[in-house]
């Protein structure tokens, strides 16, 4: 391997390990979900993704965003607390991953996605504290 390509694949390693988040506190995956759909506490709003549908492009793919947080409640994104990533499903098949890092981003993710003849998607948050959530969003 030539000088320059060795110092491109260090420096490429170097970058990935200085960004990655510390997998150390990643405490809990465990499978979580809302216990009284009727009423849901604000931990349980704060950590279920919402799903929202945006307008089609010229070549048509629609913009689909996933917040984590529903009714106002946002999920934080601390030191020590945050949405460590985040998944989104066309009819189970993943079509968008985001990693995140805590402090200097949150809980969001937005894909442009081919809807059509898609009939649920699903996102998944994953809360480095309070395990894994999701929900899901049926289309006509």
């Amino acid at each position: 391997m030539k000088r320059r390509e060795v110092l491109i694949a260090l420096s490429a390693l170097a970058t990935t390990n200085l960004f990655a988040y510390d997998e150390k506190l990643i405490k809990n995956t465990t499978k979580m979900k809302i216990a009284d759909s009727t009423k849901p506490t604000k931990a349980e709003l704060k950590h279920t993704p919402e799903i929202t549908i945006g307008s089609k492009d010229n070549k048509g793919y629609t913009l689909v965003e996933v917040n984590v947080g529903k009714n106002g409640i946002i999920h934080p994104s601390e030191a020590n607390h945050w949405i460590y990533e985040i998944e989104l499903y066309a009819d189970g098949k993943l079509v968008e991953k985001v990693s995140l890092e805590p402090v200097i981003s949150r809980g969001y993710l937005a894909a442009r996605v081919k809807l059509d003849n898609v009939k649920l998607l699903k996102a998944v948050s994953k809360c480095n504290l309070h395990g894994i959530w999701e929900s899901t969003l049926k289309l006509s």
